[in-house]
């Protein structure tokens, strides 16, 4: 049997930083916390607004995990993968957290485009004097 040959992958930061669902989602959160904060102190909706851009960002960013997380190499051998060969335990759990992504992502994307086009319209309700 021939031995599979190993093809190197992404450094571990750029992993973490690009392709980590939890550490993705936290910063989006503590962003999207940040600015109702500033929005709620400076009574201008335009800060909450605008978080929905970054909030959009990071959605397309979990919605393209399954291609980041891999190096042009690594997808080239997948796809010219024998019958014989399999994915690895390792790489079917990536493959599901990449599903995960996919998913959280899409709904960073939608929430953020409706915060990004209305968020300033709250000052209409929130924070009103008298």
């Amino acid at each position: 049997m021939e031995q599979i040959e190993q093809i190197p992958s992404r450094g571990s930061l750029f992993l973490f930083l690009f392709t980590n669902r939890a550490f993705l989602c936290a910063i989006a959160l503590i962003w999207l916390g940040l600015s109702i904060y500033v929005s709620v102190r400076t009574k201008d909706w335009s800060w909450f607004s605008r978080s929905g851009a970054i909030l959009c960002i990071i959605g397309a960013v979990l919605s393209c995990r399954s291609v980041i997380r891999l190096t042009p190499e690594e997808r080239i051998r997948f796809r010219n993968m024998n019958i014989v060969e399999v994915f690895s335990e390792s790489e079917k759990a990536e493959q599901e957290r990449d599903s995960s992504a996919v998913t959280i992502g899409v709904i960073f994307l939608v929430s953020g485009t409706i915060i990004w086009a209305y968020g300033d319209l709250l000052s209409r309700f929130v924070g009103r004097d008298g």
